[in-house]
């Protein structure tokens, strides 16, 4: 996630410079069939072309309402998350009759959950942050499995069921952090479904077409009334177009390991940091904090 107030035209340019180029293209190739082609047919052309950058303008707009949608509901999942884990800590804190060795890996376990599901929606396999959380036995018997998060809520499960048949936890209290599991799952798969479900292609392909379309023609319906001004005028429009698709296509997959990410990174040591406070634990890793350009991962 971008967290800086301001972002450079410097960044803003290396985000969207192939599209830039192309654009570059466009505009000198048509400055320099300016006098191939008559001015009436140029100055007509340009009603053409306003209609077209309407229409593509509500159809980027569209686009990315919905975009910043899937963005924002990624977050509250997370957020979500976040604070449904701080409840489970405080059930099992209130566990008196449970030892504090078994307390202490239900809170670990629950904090390497949030590592792991970081991970496994962004593709990537286990990171150092989980080593010191769970036993080596517990990490390789998860790796093994195809979703490595609902193994660890299986493990807790486990657990909290084994608690109840030696008389350490009551029924009531079983009901209530099995809940707090169901809400875990129910994260998992919300997250699932939105790294899962892209936004329809065929949405996509066609602002993009008409994107290209529209960025041929703009420098070509401008020089009928600006001549060879069109040029810095195309530009600065066609970067406009740009920048505003570049935001909606890359929001809306908020789990790529990009800088415009959810920051998971950030919320799973939240995460952990709260659970080990809460049993005490003094030697707790530092906060994730946003890197140099001003991203939060």
């Amino acid at each position: 996630m971008i967290v800086t107030n301001r972002i450079s035209l410097r960044k803003l340019v290396g985000f969207t410079w192939p599209q830039l180029l192309i654009l570059l293209v466009f505009t000198v190739l048509a400055c320099s069939a300016i006098r191939l082609v008559p001015q009436e047919l140029l100055k007509a052309l340009s009603f053409a072309t306003g209609f077209l950058g309407t229409a593509l303008a509500f159809l980027i707009g569209f686009r990315n309402n919905t975009a910043y949608g899937r963005w924002w509901e990624a977050h509250k999942i997370w957020s979500a998350l976040k604070y449904e884990t701080r409840n489970f800590g405080l059930l099992v804190q209130s566990l008196s009759q449970a030892d504090a060795i078994t307390q202490r890996q239900l809170l670990h376990r629950q904090a390497a959950f949030a590592w792991r599901l970081n991970r496994f929606l962004r593709r990537l396999p286990a990171g150092a942050e989980e080593a010191g959380l769970l036993g080596k036995e517990e990490a390789t018997q998860i790796e093994t499995r195809q979703n490595p998060p609902l193994a660890i809520l299986d493990l807790q499960n486990q657990t909290l069921r084994q608690l109840a048949a030696d008389g350490q936890l009551d029924s009531y209290r079983l009901v209530t952090l099995t809940e707090r599991l169901t809400r875990f799952n129910e994260a998992l798969g919300s997250c699932e479904r939105l790294k899962k479900t892209p936004f329809p292609m065929q949405y996509t392909w066609f602002m993009r077409y008409t994107l290209v379309v529209f960025l041929f023609l703009l420098p070509i319906s401008l020089a009928g009334h600006l001549g060879y001004w069109s040029l810095p005028f195309s530009l600065i429009i066609g970067c406009a177009y740009i920048m505003l698709e570049y935001v909606g296509r890359y929001i809306e997959t908020p789990f790529e390991n990009q800088v415009n990410d959810v920051p998971m990174d950030y919320l799973s040591r939240t995460v952990e940091i709260d659970l080990r406070e809460m049993l005490g634990e003094t030697e707790l890793p530092p906060p994730v904090k946003p890197r140099g350009l001003g991203y939060l991962y």
